[in-house]
């Protein structure tokens, strides 16, 4: 199978927003100010970027110090060092911290920003590639587990159970317990052995330990498997960002009523051009969750001001007193973060995936009354990898892999049509009624030639019938085996192109891919990332 692309129309769970943006761009252009197809966009969002020279200071002296906790390689110091001269950008991507790395598309998220970089670079516009870590989310049934494939190619879930107990606390402080070795000791039974496989084991049981936290457990990670990229990341929960970003989050505060109404109004326009909304939004919404004992609250807009879960009302005054003194407390929601990270850097363009693109649309009057500038939005490449087993299946059975996307009991019908005669038992039944009605006038000839041939013919008649049920059983086992194989191969293929009915890439986790195929794989990654990835590529591996 040679490497191939499908287009993301029939690429399943993909919004029409998202296939507009990549196919119709003009149809969107309200809501995207940048089309990313375009070199001269990226042109434009510099020239829009005015990044004070003591802000860029402080913000790359705190990465760096980060960075270097966490390992960072050479590389990445490297960038941090180009980060802090006058009129370098940034190419900025995301996601939660997941156990072991999270699902892969977070790895080709990173190689996306690497690879822009790059291509910026080249281009005359300096950049470095950013992985901010979404520390502060709260959410954490979403990142204390992972999906991986075992030796058998099963999909298999580890959780952190050790966890649960801090339930509602920014996950990038949950602390591990002793669970973590159980867990950790559990994913090295079901990776596959490989030359490189104990190498990747040792770089997890290193950096998820007992008494650290996911995210600086997840950064350590990362920072090891990326090692040879230069990739710079990032942990908002450092106070000292909250610190530098105070004018984002007072803008917020102060101006929280109008934005609320602009954002009612996006969303209207959105609906009555027939898209959805990836982020509910109320007159009683705001951008802002306040932490209150380690755990964070979301915070109302009300007459008076703010309102906490619980009732209790906070004016806009005593926020700002929070905020003053104790920055570090006064959170972003989905729609203010992304602001939040292109004040705090140069962002030139942002690498997103197909939700993230879709609330981005919707953040639009957050970005123009607080930052006054949008970066370019860069889908994030997507891939489903084909494994040499997978690869035989689909060729075994001329199948495509948008048959796989139709599930397993479509796939099993597709494949059975390949080798089944639809009609094998009539068939049969027409061989055995033609069959007698032959006999038949051949016993009545026999008959008149001479009577003793009758009964040799209705033997030999008998013995024909035998033969052909004989052969009807024997195709009904052949069948029956055939059916067998075709349960495996068709569950082989879903658990490795389409797990769970999900796309393989937001199902398993990277730490499985990178497993399997060893480090190699992200240098594939890198080379078949488009500048601006508008088709989902099979890769043949």
């Amino acid at each position: 199978m040679q490497h191939r692309h499908i287009p993301f129309t029939e690429f399943p769970q993909v919004t029409r927003l998202f296939t507009d943006y990549l196919y119709h761009y003009d149809s969107v252009s309200l809501f995207y100010p940048f089309n990313p197809a375009s070199e001269s966009s990226y042109k434009s969002a510099a020239n829009e970027i005015h990044y004070p020279d003591e802000l860029r200071k402080s913000v790359v002296s705190i990465l760096r110090e980060q960075n270097l906790a966490m390992s960072a390689g050479e590389k990445t110091l490297q960038n941090l060092q180009r980060l802090e001269q006058p009129g370098c950008y940034t190419v900025l991507t995301g996601q939660q911290v997941g156990l072991f790395t999270g699902p892969v598309f977070a790895l080709y998220k990173a190689m996306t920003a690497i690879k822009k970089a790059d291509e910026l670079t080249q281009m005359g516009l300096p950049s470095v590639p950013i992985f901010w870590m979404a520390t502060e989310d709260h959410d954490l049934e979403e990142v204390n587990h992972c999906f991986i494939q075992d030796r058998s190619g099963n999909p298999v879930r580890l959780q952190c159970s050790g966890a649960e107990a801090n339930a509602g606390q920014p996950v990038g402080s949950i602390q591990f317990t002793d669970a973590i070795k159980e867990i950790t000791a559990s994913l090295k039974f079901h990776l596959p052995e490989s030359e490189f496989s104990e190498e990747l084991i040792q770089s997890v049981s290193s950096s998820y330990v007992p008494g650290e936290n996911m995210g600086r457990a997840f950064g350590r990670l990362l920072a090891r498997i990326f090692s040879n990229y230069g990739v710079v990341l990032v942990d908002p929960l450092d106070a000292r960002l909250h610190r530098l970003s105070t004018n984002v989050f007072k803008k917020a505060i102060e101006e929280a009523p109008a934005i609320v109404e602009e954002l009612i109004e996006r969303n209207r326009l959105l609906s009555e051009m027939g898209y959805h909304h990836q982020v509910r939004v109320t007159p009683n919404t705001s951008l802002l969750f306040l932490q209150i004992n380690g755990q964070r609250r979301a915070l109302r807009l009300s007459d008076s001001g703010f309102t906490l879960p619980d009732g209790e009302v906070l004016n806009q005054d005593q926020i700002l007193k929070q905020l003053n003194e104790s920055p570090e407390t006064i959170t972003p929601n989905v729609l203010l973060r992304p602001v939040m990270q292109d004040a705090l850097l140069p962002t030139i363009a942002y690498v997103g995936g197909p939700s993230e693109l879709a609330y981005l649309a919707q953040a639009g009057p957050v970005y123009r009354r607080i930052l006054g500038r949008m970066p370019v939005l860069l889908p994030r490449a997507s891939f489903t990898i084909v494994d040499r087993s997978s690869n035989r299946i689909l060729e075994k059975y001329s199948l495509t892999i948008t048959d796989v996307f139709e599930g397993i009991n479509v796939l099993q019908e597709k494949m059975a049509a390949k080798f089944f005669p639809a009609d094998l038992t009539a068939i049969f039944d027409k061989t055995k009624t033609g069959l007698d009605t032959q006999l038949k006038y051949l016993r009545q000839a026999l008959e008149k030639l001479d009577p003793t041939l009758a009964d040799a013919a209705e033997n030999s008649g008998r013995k024909m019938h035998y033969q052909i049920s004989s052969l009807e059983r024997k195709a009904v086992q052949a069948v029956q085996n055939r059916s067998e194989q075709i349960e495996r191969d068709a569950e082989r293929l879903a658990n490795s192109l389409f797990p769970n009915k999900a796309p393989q890439e937001r199902f398993y986790g990277g730490i499985s891919l990178l497993a399997r195929h060893g480090p190699q794989f992200l240098d594939t990654i890198y080379q078949n990332i488009a500048p601006c990835s508008d088709h989902h590529k099979l890769l043949a591996i």
